[in-house]
């Protein structure tokens, strides 16, 4: 299995942290869509990897090629929440409503961002540096691997099957 070694700095690292907490917060994230089972290397392995690196001035990821592009998704959809998130956090007041619909998403983005909870506008700040991360990943190379591995299973499954013998019956 190919793994993809990933050095952050501790605010990147953060970033990070964010996106995999928001991806394991929605429903079904965790769920291969072509099987319907949890995957068996997900972005649920990354938190007790990183959790104790966070206050360390860089932190170090080995990330299978699923997890790249479980990461890439997540962030791409964290950068969304970063951007509307001022626009909520108007909307919502001092009414503490939760200005995203991943559960705990606001509490991690306050803990890891204080900055977030005393101006809400730094959020965007937030969505361009997540932005940069994502483009840093080796998402096309992940993909590539992942490609490469559903031709294998492919073919390995297509020697495996008998030909239809219609003279054998």
């Amino acid at each position: 299995m190919t793994r993809f070694s990933l050095r952050l700095r501790q605010r990147q690292a953060r970033l990070v942290a964010l996106a995999v907490g928001y991806h394991l917060a929605r429903p079904g994230s965790e769920l291969d869509r072509g099987t319907l089972r949890e995957y068996v290397h997900g972005l649920a392995e990354v938190p007790p990897a990183l959790e104790p690196q966070l206050d360390a001035e860089s932190a170090t990821l080995e990330l299978s090629s699923l997890q790249v592009t479980l990461l890439a998704t997540a962030m791409s959809s964290v950068v969304s929440e970063l951007k509307m998130h001022s626009t909520f956090d108007a909307m919502a007041g001092e009414s503490g409503r939760p200005r995203s619909t991943a559960a705990g998403f606001d509490e991690r983005l306050r803990t890891l961002f204080p900055e977030v909870a005393a101006d809400p506008p730094a959020a965007d700040a937030l969505a361009g540096e997540m932005t940069l991360l994502r483009r840093e990943l080796p998402l096309g190379r992940a993909r590539a691997v992942i490609e490469e591995e559903q031709r294998l299973a492919a073919e390995a499954a297509k020697a495996g099957k008998k030909r239809w013998q219609f003279w054998r019956r």
